[in-house]
């Protein structure tokens, strides 16, 4: 037997809907309709941030700590901590009680034959203290580093084990150190992002716990995107800890007078935009761009000087710029052409 719905109830399922249709205008609909009814952008100074979030994971000379002897454990040095090598960083007083099974046997697994062990209490390289090992020191190294295929780390967890503990076993980790004068972060990109990256270009890396300047050591092709390494000398807070981490690349933050792309066009080989003048006519204006994400640029303001060597007269900040100046555009070529003779080809001043 169907179940007929009452006349209130229908009205609240009308007016549920409604507002369903409303609110999907106002989100999706108005905001292209107003666009196209807008038909200036007022130039406003702002700051252009351009960045590629990414996967990065970070490639370091590491070596870890193996107890020669079971026994108690004393940390000399904190965690963090920057060590030359031969500096004392642990210390292990025997107990006799060597029988025992070492533990963290998943990570050893992982290093087995990995020249970076050392059963050495003192630091057996330069570099920062840490109690941390994810068994992968042996995997990702800077000799190895132009190897790594993605299909092979995009899979793995990355978890890490705490190495902190007041006794050890004969054969267990109980530290690593972690060279930070030169490291490396991995990646893979896009090629129109790639195409950005020049050996030696520097950029920023927006990492989880901090941003650090970095550059790019390489840049090679491989499959559809672009592997790109990047070369680093400066402190990281979670340098030792971390392995796989989530970041941002960002090649440029510049500051200048924002503008919407499609405001731009070129006219006679130059770019520019269309101003609105006190008389309310369009008038081209020359304008130099700092630099674009693809949908907004950053340019000059005032003056600037062109590839000539010119001096150039361009926009100011809250100035009225055409958002839609192809007819603007065509009407100018128009007119340019009829008053040389149907040449189109001569250049403004």
């Amino acid at each position: 037997m169907k179940t007929k719905l009452s006349k209130k109830t229908k009205r609240i399922i009308a007016v549920y809907l409604a507002a369903l249709l409303l609110l999907y205008i106002i989100v999706e609909v108005l905001p292209e309709v107003t666009d196209i009814f807008e038909t200036t952008q007022t130039l406003e100074p702002g700051t252009l941030r351009i960045a590629y979030e990414t996967t990065g994971y970070l490639i370091k000379d590491e070596s870890v700590g193996i107890a020669p002897e079971s026994g108690d454990i004393q940390y000399l040095v904190a965690v963090g901590t920057a060590v030359k090598k031969g500096y004392p960083i642990v210390s292990v007083t025997p107990d006799g009680e060597s029988n025992q099974d070492a533990r963290f046997g998943e990570y050893m697994n992982k290093l087995d034959g990995y020249e970076g062990l050392s059963e050495e209490y003192n630091s057996p390289i330069s570099g920062v203290f840490s109690l941390t090992v994810d068994g992968y020191e042996d995997y990702f190294t800077p000799d190895k580093m132009d190897k790594i295929k993605r299909e092979t780390v995009e899979s793995p967890s990355y978890k890490s084990a705490n190495l902190e503990r007041s006794s050890v076993i004969e054969g267990e980790p109980i530290y690593k150190v972690s060279n930070d004068d030169n490291w490396y972060v991995l990646c893979w990109v896009d090629k129109e992002t790639a195409e950005s990256y020049s050996e030696g270009r520097a950029v920023s890396l927006e990492l989880p716990e901090g941003t650090v300047d970095a550059s790019v050591h390489s840049v090679r092709e491989d499959g559809d995107d672009y592997r790109v390494i990047f070369y680093l000398n400066v402190y990281y807070e979670a340098f030792c800890e971390s392995r796989a981490v989530d970041m941002s690349i960002v090649t440029s933050d510049n500051e200048g007078l924002l503008v919407d792309n499609k405001c731009i066009v070129e006219k006679n080989g130059q770019q520019g935009v269309y101003v609105v003048d006190k008389n309310g006519d369009y008038v081209f204006t020359r304008i130099s761009v700092i630099s674009t994400d693809g949908e907004q640029s950053v340019i000059e303001d005032a003056t600037f000087v062109d590839e000539e060597g010119n001096q150039v007269y361009t926009v100011d900040v809250y100035d009225e710029v055409l958002k839609h100046p192809e007819n603007a555009l065509r009407s100018d070529l128009q007119k340019e052409s009829e008053s040389s003779g149907g040449d189109g080809d001569q250049k403004e001043e």
